[in-house]
Order: C-alpha cells, then structure tokens, then sequence
C-alpha cells in the first residue's frame, strides 16, 4: 500500500514501511526481554480520510473494528479456541506456541477466523513471525460516521452553464471524504439541480453525511455517450459547501467549468484476451474507466459492490474513484473527457476488466481479470494484468481426489472429514495471496457461506462447514500488489494492482 507514484501524492514516492506513513504503529507492545507478555495478531481496518482541505490524507489510520468481530483461532486440523479483540488497538490474543520454530527454522500453519458484524466467517491460514501478522480491511473514509439527514440533499445552479446552448445528459452528484454517488432525478429547464441524499450509494462502508469541515466534498458531473459507447464527463461543478441539513435541500454556490483534455493509453493486449479465452471463458464484457482514486496507498479493488456507475454486465469489484471516462475495452481510442481541476490533488486510476460470464442453476458467475493503473497524467498510459490466472483445480477428500475444472455436478461425498484445495498459477504469474469464497446455490441465488484467505495456491477446509445435501461452487480470486502479504503483513500495496477471478465447477454434498 506503500509503494506508488501518483499526481498529487507525489510525496508517497518510495515505500511506507520506510517512511513510516501509518497513524499507528504495526504493534505497541513490551520486547521480548521485558518477560512475560501477551502474544497476538493485530485486525484492524485501514482508513484513508481527507485532509481539511480536502485533498487525500497521506497518512492511513489502522483502527479497531467496530463492532468488534468474533475471533478464534487453531492449528489445521484441529479445532478453533475462541479468543479476545482488543477494542484499542485491534489485537488479537492467541499462543505463545504458534511463533515457536521447527528444528528446520519453519512455523507451523495455523488459522485465524474472525466474522465481520453482518458478514460470513473469513479464515485466514498463515504462520507469520511474532510481531508481524496484521489484517487490514480497507474503509474509505472515516470509522466514526453521522448518520445522514433525512430530507437532506441539494438545490442549485451552476453559474456559466448556459441552458440556451446545452443541458444535462446524465447528471450525477459524489461526495468525496465520505464517499458516495448518486443519479440526480430532477433537473430544470434553466440548468438547476435538484438531488436527495437519500439518492447517493456509499462506496465504502455506510452511507453517511458529508462534513465539509472535515474535508468531505460535493462536486456535479455530468456525463456523455458518444459513438464508441464511451460514458465521458462532459463538464463539472465543484459545490463550495457538502454541507446537508435535516428535511431540506442546501443552495451551494458552484461554477460550471467543460474544459477537456486528451487522454490515451494503450489498449488491451490481446495475449490478455487469449489468457481469458484459454483460462476462464469467453469474454462477455470490458471496460476501461479513468478517474479519480479516493487514495493511492490503497487497495486498488476493495471487493465492495461495485459503483452504480458499472453497466450490469461488468460487475467484476472496482476502484473507489470519481469516475471521468468509461469505455468499452475494444474501444479503438479514448476520447477527450473533462477532468475538475480542484481534484488534483488525488491521484488519477486507470481500471480495465475483462469479464467472463458462465450461467449455472439460475446464476451468473463473472469471472475475469481487472487491473488498477496509477499515473501522474492521463496520457500514455500502460494496461498491465499483473495477477496470475488460478486454474487445474482440484479437491483431494478421504474418497480421492475430484478434478473442479471440468464438469459441473460433482459429486463430493460425505460433508465430513477434512479436504485441500489445489489450484496451480499461471507460468511466469504469481499472486501475493488468494481469496477463496464457498458459496452455495440455492433456489436461483449465490449465497457466500465462508471466505478463506492463504498465501500459497492450497486451502485446507474443514467438511463440517458444508451442509449435507447442498450445491457448491468455488470462487478463487488471485490479488497481486500485497508485497508483505506473504510475511502476515496485508497492510502494503503497490501498483499497478491486479486481480483474477474464476469459478469452479459446481459440487453437491451428501
């Protein structure tokens, strides 16, 4: 998360493991010569906020999840003892044993499983050294959140908008600081706007009122569709106060400015296509978006849902950004888009996804892969897919082993015992970890039951998580540009970020 260049953080150059750019320190605790002290993993969530002036904050805050999730933890295998989260700092407590060396100079794996409020168990296997292992969930804004108004939103009109000449294509209003995006329903015939908070979708975390004091801002973008398919910012109105009031619309003062500027990059290679093609299915849909990143030193795909600004058909996760341009990845060229000059300070990000759609028992599984681009400009632009492509997979149980690559309907057997999950990356790719998410599909719906996270292509799953008689899939997504991740340290990014994600053959338990 450390390690980027990009307009407007330029300061964030080089690394932040060595600059230190974190409001809390990895772990506070007694050195070892001290004697006897607690022994523990650190989860917490990492927070990019704005500075009062509204630019990003260069610094990140690790803070204590709220509300606190339930944690336990044991070896593979074996079962899991539950065990405290420190509201402080985010620490959680486990044994002495698990950082003790083999005579080879190795630790044994272990698990830590920990269950967000509202979220599915999310089990971690990793054997980091002592004072090491930190699991980072990303949140965009900040912990402490006022709740928004009802009633609340904003009327007004940009002056130099001249209704005569032009009118608005497709309005929306975002806020940035606490993150959010909306379509704006009413517009008038003399260029005013007319929005409802109750109408803006939170990007990361809950939705939340904007607080200007604290750097948050609104700003109006209005967009195109030319003849290519683009969806372009044709022009844009910085609102000089994101200030919502209970049961009425504010009247903000904001300008109208449509000054465009050119943009390229190359376009997607067709190796990539192939890669897709060979390994996932054929692509149903692409999009190259550029725009704003809410911050440079994070993820670059949170895997939150993705903005209301994606079409249907890509819904691969995405960027926190102001998005500017969107086009579709076989576009020949990019088009000119208009780029709010008061936004410089945040770093543009370019997002490209190839995705590939397969329909099983009434569902829909997207696969594909997506990279997140941070640059300085918006011109030359280079499109990498850095994260491998997981294929050949197979799960060995106590009756030998299944291959879940070829035929849907596998017939796992009893839901018991313990079973690995294989998968192999691609030659010449790696991953810095792997999330794997089991779901089940049930009356025409993909419901996620359990995320495992492992920093080598096996997973060790415990049957009894899975129901007798029930219908599964794996999704296992790739992430590359977590350079600690291997060390138990999730925190550090670096660009360009990349995912991959692709779905196994379906299995039935019995």
């Amino acid at each position: 998360m450390r390690c980027v260049a990009g307009a407007g953080l330029l300061v964030l150059v080089g690394c932040n493991q060595v600059f230190g750019l974190h409001k809390t320190d990895l772990f506070d605790a007694p050195s070892p010569e001290a004697g006897n002290r607690p022994y523990f993993v650190k989860l917490t969530w990492q927070v990019a906020d704005v500075l009062p002036s509204g630019d990003p904050d260069p610094i990140l805050l690790d803070a204590p999840i709220t509300p606190a999730p339930a944690v336990s933890y044991g070896l593979l295998g074996q079962p899991l003892k539950n065990t405290s989260y420190s509201s402080s700092d985010g620490s959680v407590q486990v044994e002495q044993s698990l950082f003790e060396h083999d005579r080879n100079g190795k630790l044994a794996t272990w698990r830590l499983e920990y269950t967000l409020a509202g979220g599915v168990p999310h089990e971690v296997q990793w054997a980091p050294e002592d004072m090491v292992g930190q699991i980072a969930v990303p949140l965009f804004g900040r912990v402490a959140r006022l709740a928004a108004p009802t009633g609340g939103g904003y009327t007004f009109t940009p002056t130099l908008f001249d209704p005569l000449t032009e009118s608005y294509q497709s309005p929306r209003i975002f806020t940035t600081g606490q993150w959010s995006e909306g379509k704006v329903p009413q517009t008038g015939a003399d260029g005013s706007i007319d929005y409802d908070f109750a109408d803006a979708a939170a990007m990361s975390g809950g939705r939340a009122r904007p607080d200007p004091a604290r750097g948050d801002r609104a700003i109006l973008v209005d967009y195109a569709t030319d003849g290519a398919g683009c969806r372009v910012a044709r022009g844009s109105a910085v609102l000089d106060s994101a200030a919502i009031v209970p049961n009425q619309h504010s009247h903000p003062q904001a300008t109208w400015d449509k000054q465009l500027t050119d943009v390229t990059s190359s376009m997607v290679d067709v190796a990539d296509i192939a890669r897709v093609l060979n390994r996932v299915g054929p692509i149903d849909a692409g999009t190259l978006a550029l725009g704003f990143a809410a911050h440079a030193a994070m993820p670059g795909l949170t895997g939150v849902q993705p903005s209301p600004r994606l079409t249907p058909t890509t819904v691969l996760p995405a960027p926190v950004m102001l998005t500017l341009l969107e086009c579709p990845f076989s576009a020949p060229a990019l088009p000119q888009t208009h780029q709010p000059p008061a936004f410089g300070g945040f770093t543009r990000l370019l997002h490209v996804q190839l995705v590939s759609r397969r329909e099983v028992l009434g569902v829909t599984l997207n696969a594909g892969i997506e990279t997140a681009i941070t640059s300085p400009t918006v011109t030359d632009l280079k499109i990498t897919f850095p994260a491998t492509i997981p294929n050949t997979v197979t799960l060995t149980t106590s009756a030998g082993k299944l291959v879940l690559d070829a035929n849907d309907d596998v017939d796992l057997g009893p839901a018991s015992g313990m079973f690995t999950l294989d998968f192999v990356p691609e030659d010449g790719l790696r991953a810095d970890y792997y999330d794997v998410t089991v779901h089940q599909i049930a009356e025409s719906a993909l419901v996620a039951k359990r995320v495992y996270t492992v920093t080598v292509p096996q997973v060790v799953i415990d049957g009894a998580t899975l129901t007798p008689g029930a219908v599964y899939v794996f999704e296992i997504r790739s992430f590359k540009g977590h350079p600690d991740a291997g060390t138990g340290d999730f925190r550090p990014v670096s660009y360009p970020y990349g995912s991959a994600i692709v779905f196994t053959r379906t299995f039935h338990t019995s």
